[in-house]
């Protein structure tokens, strides 16, 4: 392990917990199967590119490459339908 190796710089931009994101075109064309779909980012993966997300609908977290996904403009955080 490097020395000084940290997650928080490595975090991409505007993809921290919480954040609702949808797939970008790169990500629809190599993960055909999510083409279309949204979610929200519940964390980071075991790689510094890497990001944990929960897909509207999943049962289960699905790890993603960070330029396969964007956040969904206009939106800041889950919706009130979300939140319990």
């Amino acid at each position: 392990m490097a020395l000084g190796s940290s997650r928080s710089p490595a975090e991409p931009p505007g993809l921290s917990p919480r954040t609702r994101i949808r797939m970008t075109a790169l990500g629809a064309a190599r993960c055909p199967n999510l083409a279309g779909r949204e979610g929200v980012v519940i964390g980071m993966g075991r790689y510094r590119s890497t990001v944990r997300v929960m897909f509207d609908g999943f049962r289960s977290a699905t790890s993603l490459h960070s330029t396969y996904i964007e956040p969904v403009a206009g939106e800041d955080g889950p919706s009130g339908q979300d939140r319990r």
